[in-house]
C-alpha cells in the first residue's frame, strides 16, 4: 500500500499536503496535534487517522462540530482514495492513496526540489527562507518534545526576530488593566527585562480591537506616527500580531497574547511567505499560551487538591482515633463527607462517673467553610465537658460563645451518656430524631428534638432529657444527611428506610445495624454525587 496523503486546497487555489508516514495521525487545534489546524470549529483534538490492517479509517473524538466523510457526520469509518473529509466547518480534505498522480508525487526528492524552487521565486532577504521556514517548524518540535513556558516564549521570539530583522520582540499577556510584559528579546537573542522595554499601546489596542495584526516593516503608518511613545523610541518599523486560543473553561476564541516587534530602522521586506510565517509563528504561540494556560489550570487544581488533602487529614485527626471499649457498651460510628472535608462530627469521651458520653453534629454548610466551623464547636465542646461541665451546661455556654461571633452559621447536635447501669440522658438541639431499639419486644422508642438549634439564638436554654437503656437494647443517632441521600432518580432514602433496617437488623446487633444502613445507602445512591455529609453512631448494651 502506497503511503497516504491528506491534500488540502482552497478556494483560491492554494493547495497543501500531508503526508501520512505514520500509523496514527491526530488531527486538531492542540498544539500536540500532528496536523494542527487552527480553526474555531476544530477541536483541540478534534479526530485521528487510524491505520487498520491495509486500509485507513478516521475517528472522531468527540468533537465538538463533528468530522465529515463526504458529507455525512460520522464517528469512525474507513477512507479510500479520493474521499473528503471535513474537520468541524473548516476547509476540505481529499484522502489520496492509489492514483498515479499520488505515487508521483510521493517521490520525496521531487517534493524537496519543487519546495526549493518555489522559495527561490521569492525574493531573497537577509535570512532565506528556509532558514525562515525552518524557525518554525524547529519551536513547534522542541516545544512539543520538551515545553517549558520560560523557554517556548523566547524561542518564538529568537524566531521572530530572525525571520522580521526587528531589534527587539516581545510577548504580552493579558493582565488585570490590558495587556502586560511577558518576556522580551533584542537582536542579538539577550532576554530583555520588563524595564528595558515600552511598546506603543496605541499599536496593541487597534490589534485588540481588530483582532488583526499590523505590519509597518518600512515605515509608521500615518495613524500612528505622531503617537508619542512611537517618536519617543524614535521607532521607523513595527508589527503586531493578536495570539489567538482558547481558554480551558473557554467555548470560542480570544486573544491570549500579543507577539510585538519594533525596529528604529526598517526590518526585512516582508514577502507574502514572510507574512504568513509570522502568523504561522503567531498560531505557535498562542498554542503556547493555550497550553500555558492549561497548566495554570492543572497547576492550580493539583494545589487546591494538595491543600484540601491536608484538611481532610486534619479535620479526620479531630476524630476519635479508636471508639473506646467498654464492658457494658459496644460502640460503631461512621463519617462520610460529601467532598474531602464536611460540617459533620461525632466524638467519644469516658466520663469520671464512667459514663459514656457521645455527640453527633451537624454544622450548616458544606466544604471548607462548615469543617473550619465544625472543628471549632468540637474544640470547644471537649474542653467544656473535661472541664467537669455536664452536657447541659456545655451546650449553654457553647451557644453563647457561638452566638457572640456572629458568623450566621448553626449547628444542629445530639448528645447522649449512658452509665454502666443503662441510665442516662439525651440533649437534641435541633436534630434528626434519634432512636432506641427494645430488644423485649422489638419495638422503637423516638428521641425527638425538644431544644433549640445551636449558635442562632442567645436566649435558648438547652436541657436533658433522662433515658434507660437496657441490655441488648441499641441506640442510634444520624445525621439528616443519611435521610436525605438520593438516589440517580432523585429520590430521597427516607427516615422510614432508616427505621425499616434498624428494626430488622438491631436484634442482631450495632455492627450488624452499622453494616447494613452502609450497604444499603450504597445500593440505593449506586454512585450517584450526595448533597450532604453522612454521618452516624449506634451504641448497644451488653447483656
Amino acid at each position: 500500500m502506497n503511503a497516504p496523503r491528506l491534500k488540502w486546497k482552497s478556494q483560491d487555489g492554494r493547495s497543501q499536503e500531508y503526508l501520512v508516514a505514520v500509523p496514527e495521525v491526530v488531527i486538531g487545534r492542540g498544539g500536540g496535534s500532528d496536523l494542527l489546524l487552527p480553526s474555531l470549529h476544530v477541536s483541540r483534538r478534534h479526530a485521528k487517522l487510524v491505520a487498520n490492517g491495509d486500509r485507513y479509517e478516521i475517528e472522531d473524538l468527540e468533537s465538538r462540530y463533528g468530522t465529515f466523510l463526504n458529507g455525512e457526520r460520522v464517528s469512525r469509518s474507513a477512507v479510500r482514495h479520493g474521499d473528503r473529509i471535513v474537520f468541524g466547518k473548516g476547509e476540505e480534505f481529499i484522502f489520496y492513496v492509489d492514483s498515479a498522480e499520488a505515487r508521483q508525487d510521493l517521490d520525496t526528492t521531487k517534493i524537496v526540489q519543487r519546495s526549493l524552487t518555489d522559495l527561490g521565486r521569492v525574493l531573497p532577504s537577509e535570512s532565506s527562507d528556509l532558514e525562515k521556514m525552518l524557525c518554525v517548524l524547529n519551536l513547534q518540535n522542541e516545544w512539543s518534545q520538551v515545553f517549558t513556558p520560560e523557554n517556548a516564549l523566547h524561542q518564538i521570539l529568537e524566531s521572530a526576530l530572525r525571520i522580521s530583522g526587528a531589534e527587539r520582540a516581545s510577548i504580552m499577556t493579558q493582565k488585570p488593566d490590558g495587556f502586560g510584559y511577558a518576556a522580551g528579546m533584542d537582536g542579538q537573542n539577550r532576554r530583555l527585562s520588563e524595564s528595558q522595554f515600552k511598546t506603543s499601546q496605541s499599536v496593541v489596542r487597534d490589534v485588540v480591537a481588530k483582532r488583526q495584526a499590523i505590519f509597518m516593516v518600512a515605515g509608521i503608518q500615518e495613524e500612528f506616527a505622531s503617537q508619542k511613545s512611537i517618536v519617543g523610541m524614535n521607532l521607523r518599523a513595527m508589527a503586531c500580531l493578536p495570539l489567538l486560543g482558547i481558554r480551558k473553561d473557554g467555548d470560542s476564541s480570544e486573544i491570549l497574547g500579543i507577539l510585538y516587534l519594533d525596529s528604529t530602522k526598517a526590518m526585512h521586506s516582508l514577502s507574502g511567505l514572510d507574512e504568513k510565517i509570522l502568523n504561522k509563528l503567531a498560531v505557535e504561540a498562542g498554542n503556547v499560551l493555550e497550553r500555558v494556560e492549561m497548566m495554570k489550570s492543572i497547576e492550580q487544581r493539583k494545589t487546591l487538591e494538595r491543600d484540601l488533602a491536608l484538611a481532610e487529614e486534619t479535620q479526620r485527626s479531630l476524630l476519635p482515633r479508636q471508639i473506646p471499649k467498654l464492658d457494658f457498651l459496644t460502640l460503631t460510628a461512621f463519617c462520610r463527607p460529601t467532598r474531602y472535608v464536611g460540617g459533620d462530627f461525632y466524638d467519644f469521651q469516658v466520663m469520671p462517673s464512667g459514663e459514656l458520653l457521645f455527640v453527633i453534629a451537624d454544622v450548616s454548610g458544606k466544604g471548607v467553610a462548615a469543617s473550619v466551623l465544625s472543628s471549632m464547636i468540637l474544640g470547644c465542646l471537649q474542653l467544656r465537658l473535661q472541664d467537669g461541665d455536664r452536657p447541659a451546661s456545655a451546650l449553654n455556654r457553647l451557644n453563647r460563645f457561638l452566638c457572640s461571633k456572629s458568623s450566621g452559621k448553626f449547628a444542629t447536635m445530639f448528645v447522649c451518656t449512658i452509665g454502666p447501669d443503662g441510665r442516662g440522658q439525651y440533649i437534641s438541639a435541633g436534630h434528626n430524631p434519634g432512636y432506641i431499639y427494645r430488644a423485649a419486644d422489638g419495638t422503637i422508642d423516638e428521641l425527638p428534638s425538644t431544644n433549640l438549634i445551636l449558635g442562632a439564638f442567645d436566649f435558648a436554654t438547652f436541657d436533658a432529657t433522662p433515658i434507660e437503656v437496657r441490655p441488648g437494647d441499641v441506640v442510634l443517632a444520624y445525621s439528616d444527611g443519611l435521610t436525605e441521600a438520593e438516589s440517580a432518580h432523585e429520590e430521597m432514602f427516607g427516615e422510614d428506610r432508616v427505621k425499616e433496617i434498624f428494626r430488622r437488623e438491631a436484634s442482631s446487633g450495632a455492627v450488624r445495624v452499622h453494616d447494613a444502613l452502609i450497604a444499603s445507602i450504597a445500593e440505593f445512591t449506586r454512585g450517584h454525587d450526595q448533597s450532604d455529609d453522612i454521618t452516624l453512631v449506634i451504641a448497644e448494651m451488653r447483656s
